[in-house]
């Protein structure tokens, strides 16, 4: 019989009857370093007595807090915190709602390892308060409870060791119990090589037809709505076509990281569901992993995965040694499935599901909801709007700026007096003077490499490390540089755009293509293009610290209207030093140099504020960036504001 309590560690702790029990929190494999023990508390009350160097045993802090204390942000503390015995307060959580009630009482006695067992304030069963005037039978269930349980019927033990088939042996508990949803049980979890591949059948052509409605679910509430489009979602908040993982991210629920379990048809089939039944009759060959660096798509000594094909680089992960043992990449750590059972599933039911009804044949049959869908405009000629083409070289062969990404018409140039072209251009061609003068000086600054900061940046960097007690700015060797892989593709490079990677991805999620399973951050820091968008034209700008990396910032100019900054970060060790606002103010007068008018970027909505009030950003409104959309292909995240300033004009010091 499954119950609702404790789903809250506070609750179990609340109980009382692990009071005065001794425990550690022992950090995951990945991060514990040799010889680490743990951090070793006791449980007071609601809380654990913690045993850090700065509590020392004085303090009582949460789980939370005590987590934190041990060195780690796993967020999830009943999975890391060990009692004497090895057991996990995860474990103990999981046997309170699921053990038998007549077993309760010794499951959890054998559990935490204690004899004599502390009587619980709140019974195990229905909630209620244990009273001391109880007949003392029970240290885990009020009279009530123990009445419930009495009246029950119990397994019969015979005496020989012949059993019938209807005869079971008490008290032995099922093998699972213990393991339930511990830290130890994960493989259940773990989105496979098989799984990677299973999802992507529900955007074959024969299965949904586009304009199949599709919504995101949580807890039995209808979140976002969107249709299938090809190989993706095509977003109402948005108005675009995104992968199943930014449409849950669009949903509110970027962290859950398991897109195809919530999102459902318009008869209650979710994607998950849908792409196991496709899967039957159809075998999926072991591939072996890549030869190619999934980072920087290079060969040579590789560090394969043990749950996906992709290897990489050890410079590229980056790691310092090859790890011992079973290893993961990021893309499996970062994303795990679980396979639920849809029996009273809430978002099946609000999804349309009913019951007694197959599902899966009503999507065969098409009985499903299909949106209409609207044609956008996008893209087409920068002078005349035209979308007509001509694969032979005439007045509709259209051409594009390798600086500011604008389509042009042949035709359309020579009538507007702009260039009158006899025949394709050879090698790279711009649109006008200004897009041939902004990709002359950005090939310059690559080729330059590091450059000295402005004093006044470094004394803004010397101020931060005065008031936080650090190293003196001043003493410290600090340079900024711009990096193009297609324009610089040597070792340097590499490690340095290996170090920005890993800095976004301690900062951000992957941003996760559907179709093909690459992750669009390495792909624009290294200039390549995923389904029809080309990141060529992106730049990297770092910042370093004796050498480091310790800032770094991806902006593509999109000639002298504007240009974007998708993304920025800083290392996480690092922040709050200066660092992030000087490697700006580099790109800012840059972009000032070049006469570039406006700066655009997508902003999170707890760092909006941050942009507005000190850097001067102000929200974008959506006919300006209905206009910027048309005609140049920007990074725009779901459910997240655009922010756009004029770009001061200056010059580069």
């Amino acid at each position: 019989m499954l119950r609702a309590f404790p789903t809250k560690l506070k609750d179990l702790l609340a109980s009382g009857i692990l009071e005065g029990l001794r425990v550690k929190y022992v950090r995951g494999l990945k991060v514990r370093l040799p010889g680490e023990t743990g951090l070793q508390g006791v449980v007071r009350g609601s809380g654990i007595e913690c045993y850090c160097d700065m509590c020392g045993g004085v303090e009582v802090v949460t789980p939370t807090v005590f987590e934190l204390h041990a060195g780690s942000s796993n967020k999830r503390p009943p999975e890391y915190i060990y009692l004497e015995n090895g057991n996990t307060l995860r474990d103990v959580m999981n046997l309170c709602l699921t053990a038998p009630l007549h077993i309760l009482e010794e499951a959890i006695r054998n559990a935490i390892g204690c004899s004599s067992m502390k009587k619980s304030a709140i019974c195990l069963n229905c909630k209620g308060p244990i009273t001391e005037s109880g007949n003392g039978s029970s240290v885990l269930l009020c009279n009530s409870c123990i009445d419930l349980t009495e009246s029950q019927p119990r397994p019969i033990q015979t005496r020989d060791s012949t059993r019938s088939p209807n005869s079971a042996v008490a008290p032995k508990l099922p093998s699972n119990v213990l393991k339930g949803s511990s830290s130890q049980g994960k493989s259940k979890g773990r989105l496979t090589r098989k799984d990677l591949r299973l999802h992507k059948l529900v955007f074959e052509e024969d299965v949904l037809p586009d304009g199949t409605e599709v919504a995101y679910y949580a807890r039995g509430q209808k979140l976002l709505v969107g249709y299938k489009k090809g190989v993706g979602i095509f977003c109402t908040c948005c108005n675009s076509e995104v992968s199943p993982s930014q449409f849950e991210a669009h949903a509110g629920w970027a962290s859950r990281r398991k897109p195809y379990l919530h999102i459902y048809t318009s008869n209650g089939v979710s994607l998950h569901e849908l792409s196991i039944s496709l899967s039957r009759g159809r075998k999926f060959s072991s591939h072996e992993n890549d030869d190619l660096c999934s980072i920087c798509q290079d060969g040579g000594d590789l560090l394969c995965c043990d749950g996906c094909p992709r290897a990489f680089h050890l410079d590229c992960v980056p790691l310092p040694c090859i790890p011992s043992g079973t290893w993961y990449c990021r893309y499996c750590q970062n994303v795990f499935q679980r396979d639920r059972s849809l029996e009273n599933n809430a978002n099946a039911l609000a999804a349309g599901r009913i019951a007694g009804v197959d599902p899966l044949e009503q999507i065969n049959q098409r009985c499903i909801r299909i949106v209409k869908i609207q044609k956008v405009d996008h893209g087409g000629c920068a002078l005349c709007s035209g979308h007509g083409f001509s694969k032979n070289f005439g007045p509709r062969t259209v051409l594009i700026c390798d600086q500011c990404e604008r389509e042009y018409h042949v035709g359309c140039l020579k009538d507007h007096n702009i260039q009158n072209l006899k025949e394709l251009p050879q090698g790279n061609w711009f649109c006008s003077t200004n897009c041939t003068h902004i990709h002359s000086a950005l090939l310059n600054l690559v080729a330059h490499g590091e450059e000295k900061l402005p004093v006044s940046l470094l004394n803004i960097i010397k101020k931060k490390h005065e008031e936080k007690g650090l190293e003196s700015g001043a003493s410290l060797d600090i340079k900024w540089r711009v990096l193009n892989w297609k324009l610089s593709n040597c070792d340097n490079t590499r490690q340095l755009l290996s170090k920005a990677v890993s800095i976004f991805h301690s900062c951000f999620d992957p941003i996760i293509d559907s179709a093909s399973g690459r992750d669009f951050i390495p792909s624009m820091l290294y200039g390549r293009s995923i389904r029809g968008q080309e990141f060529g034209g992106m730049y990297c700008a770092v910042l370093t610290v004796n050498k480091l990396v310790v800032s770094a910032g991806m902006f593509r100019i999109f000639g002298p209207e504007v240009a974007e900054l998708p993304l920025v970060a800083t290392d996480t060790d690092c922040q709050g030093q200066g660092y992030f606002q000087a490697l700006f103010s580099c790109i800012e007068k840059l972009l000032g140099s070049l006469n570039v008018r406006h700066l655009v970027l997508p902003a999170a909505e707890e760092a909006e504020s941050i942009w507005t009030n000190k850097f001067g950003f102000q929200k974008l409104n959506q006919d300006q960036l209905n206009k910027y959309k048309k005609h140049y292909q920007m990074m725009v995240f779901q459910e997240t504001p655009v922010l756009w300033k004029s770009v001061p004009e200056q010059s580069v010091d």
